[in-house]
């Protein structure tokens, strides 16, 4: 249980280095996020409330919603639960993506990019709940069997990616997708 622990405290940690917005990119009032969550384990929802106040001031309200067994939820214990914002089983280095992120603006559709670690091909621009994305495939060069898709939010501020999907040997392990999003 230690070493799951640990290794979804990582991730967490993981997650959040790949904020795409900076707070002080949300505008006064409130904009609202919601991810859905899944892969092993039990199925999470997170919410995100950034409220901005005016003058420089922001309020951050971060929610965890799970579901699972009595089994599987009684052993997270109640300061444990926001560990489990995490990849579920799946250790992928995602830092070689944050020079994607910080770039999203001079990609290009149907392009492919050179990163540390893998290329990154820009598939699509799309829609992920309502908000306009560039949708590509990061492929980690030591992991042939592995395909990340990602989706970076071209206007709207999304503090964390509206998409992240991980598929392992064609099998999905890992999916955080934004389900709902609300402007002020």
């Amino acid at each position: 249980m230690r070493k799951l622990l640990g290794v979804l405290f990582l991730l967490c940690v993981s997650l959040l280095g790949l904020a795409q917005a900076d707070i002080s990119d949300f505008p006064p009032g409130k904009t609202e996020m919601v991810w859905s969550l899944r892969g092993v384990g039990p199925a999470q929802e997170l919410r995100l409330l950034v409220e901005g106040l005016g003058e420089g001031k922001y309020r951050v309200t971060l929610g965890l919603s799970l579901e699972g067994s009595g089994a599987e939820l009684s052993a997270l214990g109640f300061f444990g639960a926001p560990l489990l914002v995490q990849s579920m089983g799946t250790q992928i280095d995602l830092s070689a993506l944050l020079l994607i992120i910080r770039r999203r603006e001079i990609l290009n559709v149907g392009e492919t990019y050179a990163i540390p670690g893998g290329s990154f091909y820009v598939r699509e621009k799309g829609d992920v709940a309502g908000v306009t994305c560039l949708i590509g495939e990061f492929r980690p060069a030591d992991r042939p069997d592995t395909v990340i898709e990602v989706g970076f939010s071209l206007a709207d501020p999304v503090y964390f990616l509206p998409l992240l999907r991980v598929r392992e040997r064609e099998r999905i392990t890992f999916e955080m997708v934004l389900v709902e999003y609300r402007r002020p």
